[in-house]
């Protein structure tokens, strides 16, 4: 059975993405005119070949199993627009509107998404066989006191701030007449 595929461009890229739930076995092959994509779906072989309208970069395409779908970078060959992705129209191909821009909506700052991992693809079963990386957290057990070097007083004055308050253990200058 085939599975349903959306894309989406920008100028240097296409953004592909396989309607997939907890895929297992997944396989993504790129050639320079076609995509084909494997995987396992609740015990039944999904599979999806797209010959591609435009050429692409095999090398510089990737892919990632997120287990809730499948993405797919793939590099184009030349930056250009493309018409269409399947050379021939396709049921199970459509556009992604959710992340289609047109070419006059692009002012050049746009940042592409971080859509297909690394080059040549990683899926999930590698990433979490890469173990918990965890992140800062409550900076657990961290000591602000111990961050040596720090000189509040001189950062406020660089900071326009001037000098920080003197404490209140001295008195208060007399006022002048």
């Amino acid at each position: 059975m085939a599975p349903q595929a959306v894309w989406a461009q920008r100028l240097d890229i296409v953004m592909v993405t396989i309607a997939v739930t907890d895929a297992k076995d997944v396989t993504v092959d790129f050639a320079k005119d076609k995509l084909t994509f494997k995987g396992t779906v609740n015990d039944k072989e999904e599979a999806i070949t797209i010959e591609l309208s435009k050429e692409i970069n095999e090398q510089e395409s990737s892919w990632v199993n997120t287990q809730r779908e499948v993405q797919i970078k793939l590099k184009k060959a030349s930056e250009e627009w493309w018409d269409t992705l399947p050379k021939k129209k396709m049921p199970t191909v459509k556009v992604d509107w959710s992340r289609w821009k047109d070419e006059d909506e692009l002012n050049g700052t746009e940042e592409t998404p971080d859509f297909g991992g690394m080059p040549g693809g990683m899926n999930m079963e590698a990433m979490q066989a890469m173990g918990g990386m965890g992140g800062m957290g409550g900076m657990g057990g961290m000591d602000m006191g111990a961050m040596g070097g720090m000189n509040m007083e001189e950062m406020m004055k660089n900071m326009g701030g001037g000098a920080l308050p003197d404490s209140d253990d001295e008195e208060p200058p007399a006022p002048s007449a």
